[in-house]
């Protein structure tokens, strides 16, 4: 199985995310292979940060802060911004899916229960969002096509991404669909997507049967990759 890439990035990739780094590699690392950077890394890793992940049995001796420049080149799947200056200060990824943003208190020079207090929140909130954004992309995703008075309609649900559905519909707008004969395309005549993560709807407007739609989902490089 290729693992996906996700950057956890902070300001000083001294403390928050080189904890949600070395979380989501000891958690998620069947799936998921996580780096972190700083916009402006300190070089050096929180003492107290490290002394809890050694405590958690997650910590690796490979695991350092490092500036942003180092990563840039790097085709993540997903950009994770952890504190607000990184999210004002984070530059464009060229290689980057996508970028989003969870935000924690930096615990740094405060008591050790912050430290807990940050790593059980990064358990809680930020494990989840990767885990659904990139180990569970295309996995238990249900589809469903029915037929309807214009055309026909699919429903994914399960682990679905709406972005991948509205990329399916913008490759095949494009003269870029891989997945469907010329002789469907020639019957589609719009198609629109609603809904979101883990419930999408797909219409399809036109001449089209439910049998070759369902064909033409089994040959999608963009919902079977």
């Amino acid at each position: 199985m290729n693992k996906k890439k996700v950057l956890v990035l902070c300001t000083g990739n001294s403390c928050r995310s080189i904890m949600a780094e070395a979380m989501i590699n000891a958690k998620l690392g069947d799936c998921v292979e996580a780096q972190s950077s700083g916009v402006k890394a300190s070089g050096k890793v929180n003492p107290s940060a490290q002394a809890l992940l050694e405590r958690k049995g997650v910590w690796r001796p490979e695991y350092h802060s490092k500036t942003i420049d180092t990563v840039l080149d790097t085709p993540f799947d997903l950009v994770i911004t952890v504190c607000d200056n990184a999210k004002e200060t984070c530059p464009m990824f060229p290689k980057a899916v996508k970028t989003i943003h969870v935000g924690f208190e930096d615990p740094s020079g405060k008591a050790e229960a912050e430290y807990e207090k940050t790593y059980d929140l990064i358990e809680k909130e930020l494990l989840p969002i990767v885990k659904q954004e990139l180990c569970n992309k295309g996995v238990n995703m249900q589809k469903n096509v029915s037929k309807t008075n214009n055309g026909v309609k699919i429903n994914f649900t399960g682990g679905v991404q709406k972005q991948n559905i509205v990329q399916m519909v913008q490759n095949c707008a494009t003269g870029q669909c891989e997945c469907m004969s010329d002789e469907t395309k020639a019957k589609v005549k719009d198609m629109q997507v609603e809904g979101n993560d883990g419930n999408v709807e797909l219409k399809l407007e036109g001449e089209v049967s439910v049998e070759e739609i369902e064909a033409a989902l089994s040959r999608s490089k963009v919902l079977n990759k």
